[in-house]
């Protein structure tokens, strides 16, 4: 614990002590949470911390400390600091959708009540940052779920995607603005993707948004062909979550307009109606070979959960891609 101190101290430049919390000022706290963590209390901008060091191996997930960091809060009337040992950065930006106060030695402080976000490649305050575009967003599900995009030049893949070569030009410098491409070539411009499937996901997720543009619910048939099964019954194909009697569907949202327009959707409710439609911001189709949504766009729409069952059930389709 001293080591997280001195990077604290070194990290945020204050001076801070560090003691071990006396028993009498534990025993209303589960026993579970004293077989888990080492308790530590510190002071951080005149605020007094909590530092819990997990003790055990045991994997929590991050609406597990979610919930333990409300319980703590409350009981102990301060904020709560988990500190971790390293992990991967997917699982990081995961703790930090749920907003979950951690530590990991000379990686990252996270703690947004003091409006801290530092990190071994960013020494600031992280602010707001850029989303990816649509089209920049289904250019990397493509080449994690479908087939690779590095070196293509953008009229294939305008091609591929069904998008302008206007859109995917700008798509394109989308995703070299926030690092997650290059481009080579000059009259021509190919796509350059070098890191591996897993580290791109990562490196990607943090910008990307839910597909759904809307959801909405209504009475008639669509097209088969437009649309695709999503939601908890995609789920529930994916996972071992149990299915929704509703059906649920998705559909690109400029389709569902044109068929408003042609009469073929008579009428739309915000509450209730035999079909539950998400109209998605991209083509469910271009990225899946079933009649169900992508397990990635699925795992997007879901990412902020704060159920439990749903959030097992996002770690089981992670664990199903083929990296």
């Amino acid at each position: 614990m001293e080591s997280v101190i001195k990077y604290v101290q070194e990290t945020l430049g204050i001076a801070t002590s560090i003691m071990r919390v006396k028993q009498e000022e534990l025993n209303n706290l589960p026993f579970y949470i004293l077989n888990t963590y080492e308790i530590w209390k510190t002071v951080m901008f005149n605020k007094e911390v909590f530092l819990l060091e997990k003790a055990t191996a045991e994997q929590l997930t991050p609406l597990q400390y979610k919930k333990q960091m409300i319980l703590l809060e409350k009981k102990l009337n301060s904020p709560i600091i988990f500190v971790l040992t390293d992990m991967k950065a997917y699982d990081r930006n995961r703790l930090i959708q749920q907003k979950v106060n951690f530590i990991i030695k000379d990686k990252q402080i996270f703690f947004p009540q003091l409006l801290i976000d530092l990190k071994e490649y960013l020494p600031r305050v992280q602010m707001n940052i850029e989303n990816l575009q649509p089209a920049a967003q289904v250019i990397i599900l493509y080449h994690l779920l479908k087939k690779p995009m590095d070196g293509l030049n953008y009229k294939q893949i305008a091609g591929l995607l069904g998008y302008s070569y206007l859109t995917i030009s700008r798509a394109v410098e989308n995703l070299v603005n926030l690092k997650l491409c290059t481009t080579a070539g000059t009259k021509e411009k190919t796509l350059v993707l070098k890191q591996g499937k897993k580290q791109l996901w990562e490196q990607a997720m943090p910008f990307m948004k839910p597909p759904i543009k809307r959801t909405l619910f209504i009475n008639d048939e669509l097209p088969e062909d437009l649309i695709f099964i999503s939601d908890i019954n995609a789920l529930a194909y994916y996972t071992d979550l149990n299915n929704d009697n509703l059906k649920h569907y998705a559909i690109n949202h400029t389709e569902f307009l044109r068929l408003e327009k042609e009469g073929l959707i008579k009428q739309t409710s915000q509450y209730d109606g035999d079909y539950k439609i998400e109209l998605w911001r991209y083509d469910p189709n271009s990225l899946t070979d079933t009649n169900y949504v992508d397990p990635l766009s699925l795992y997007l729409t879901y990412k902020e959960t704060t159920d439990e069952r749903v959030e097992m059930a996002l770690e089981q389709i992670i664990e199903q891609i083929q990296w």
